[in-house]
């Protein structure tokens, strides 16, 4: 039962026939439902479903960022994150053979104007564990030291998202574990600011990479623009399993290692 103020003139809330009245962000709206719904489930349609559901899936991982990257200019045009966001990105979506492919590079997670910064190339270390390093932009002025910065990194294998505590931007580096399933998977990593006024920064995409777990999955390079494998150290198999057979063998793997990797990589 609806519930109108003011006259007939005046505001509602609640259901009146097929017309809705509610509060959203302080504003009173009205919306109306359709009685039926034509579902001829077309091929057609069945594509277009399925293009838009790819959207909606990375929007819902992607929530707490959203809010935060998105959040003073989805007010001011009266939507939601979520549905700003597909406003914004619905472009690199697109079907490929059958399949929805994403152009994860161009993805934006946050829009604002707030002084961003200048995001290095981010390590992927031992025990799930990445550390993205960054400097303050020289072309901002009006950056804080205070400002918070964030990175959010999602595995689309997994089909999740997760979004960094904040760091200081004054910290200079961002360190950043992530769960023990995500071991091996491949990922992308976007980071913005959000100021002292919570207006954020323009995202940007820092890169792909794949998680890693311990030394023995292997260490992982940029090289040509991906991340590709650097060095693989393999588990000597013998059927000699005595304490200095053992000691020889991870002596052997810490010296492949050692002579593999080129200078600046940790």
């Amino acid at each position: 039962m609806g519930k109108m103020y003011e006259g007939v003139t005046g505001v509602f809330s609640g259901k009146v026939g097929p017309v809705v009245g509610y509060m959203w962000r302080n504003r009173y709206c009205i919306r109306a439902y359709r009685r039926t719904v034509n579902y001829p489930n077309t091929e057609s349609q069945q594509k277009q479903r399925d293009w838009f559901v790819s959207m909606v899936r990375f929007a819902s991982q992607a929530t707490e960022a959203l809010k935060m990257g998105f959040r003073q200019l989805s007010m001011d045009a009266q939507m939601t994150e979520g549905n700003y966001f597909v406003m914004s990105n619905k472009q690199h979506f697109h079907r490929e053979n059958g399949t929805v492919k994403v152009d994860y590079d161009k993805l934006r997670i946050a829009a604002g104007a707030a002084a961003d910064v200048y995001f290095k190339t981010p390590q992927f270390e031992q025990d799930e564990t990445v550390v993205v390093g960054f400097e303050k932009n020289s072309l901002s002025l009006r950056a804080s030291g205070d400002d918070s910065v964030y990175i959010y990194i999602y595995a689309p294998a997994l089909g999740s998202g997760i979004l960094s505590a904040p760091v200081a931007r004054k910290a200079r580096q961002l360190r950043m574990r992530l769960p023990e399933t995500w071991a091996g998977h491949d990922v992308h990593i976007y980071g913005f600011v959000a100021d002292k006024e919570g207006r954020a920064s323009n995202s940007t995409y820092i890169g792909p990479g794949r998680v890693n777990h311990n030394e023995e999955r292997g260490r992982y390079m940029p090289i040509d623009g991906n991340w590709q494998e650097f060095v693989t150290l393999a588990q000597g198999s013998s059927s000699s399993h005595t304490p200095t057979a053992e000691k020889t063998a991870n002596k052997g793997a810490e010296t492949v290692q050692n002579d593999a990797e080129p200078p600046g990589i940790p």
